[in-house]
């Protein structure tokens, strides 16, 4: 196993300029997700799969076909299709929705939420091996960190949902 370079924190350079920060950020994020992501991909479970069942997981009353393609950005087909697979899957249920008979309401199903839930768990088990080698000092900063981070997925998701054909991906997953 290669260990990369250590990256000066701000505080070796006095004050960091946002788009060089930006940049290493979004490196080191996508090399832990990718990191994270290994259980799923190993499973046949796509990132736009992974992302779909974390996002009905999050509605335990269910979602419409169409919320759902809004809340990831993509394409009411590329949902279609993308659900089409959950659901053969055994991962998703599409059930008529008890308000609106012409309607559906996507759920995930008793087997999509224990997937779900053991990939997470196979998830986080990998990361907490990582976070037991860290510095208690490192351990602080990365703790103080999770806000900062929670605060710029969440004005990043809710840019992206408000206007979700900005970024329009097409394929399932």
């Amino acid at each position: 196993m290669t260990t990369a370079a250590r990256v000066p924190a701000a505080a070796d350079h006095g004050s960091c300029p946002a788009d060089g920060l930006a940049g290493s950020l979004r490196t080191e994020i996508n090399r832990l997700a990718y990191h994270l992501r290994r259980p799923a991909t190993k499973s046949g479970i796509t990132p736009t799969r992974l992302a779909a069942l974390a996002a009905l997981a999050r509605h335990d009353q269910g979602c419409r076909q169409g919320d759902l393609a809004v809340e990831m950005g993509v394409s009411p087909a590329s949902m279609t299709r993308l659900v089409d697979i959950m659901v053969k899957a055994n991962w998703v249920l599409r059930q008529r929705d008890p308000n609106d008979a012409r309607a559906f309401v996507l759920r995930l199903s008793g087997h999509g939420r224990a997937t779900l839930g053991n990939l997470r768990n196979e998830s986080t088990s990998r990361l907490s091996a990582d976070v037991e080698h860290l510095t208690d000092d490192e351990r602080r900063t990365l703790a103080a960190a999770i806000p900062i981070l929670r605060g710029i997925a969440d004005r990043r998701l809710g840019a992206d949902t408000i206007q979700p054909h900005a970024k329009e991906h097409t394929a399932p997953g």
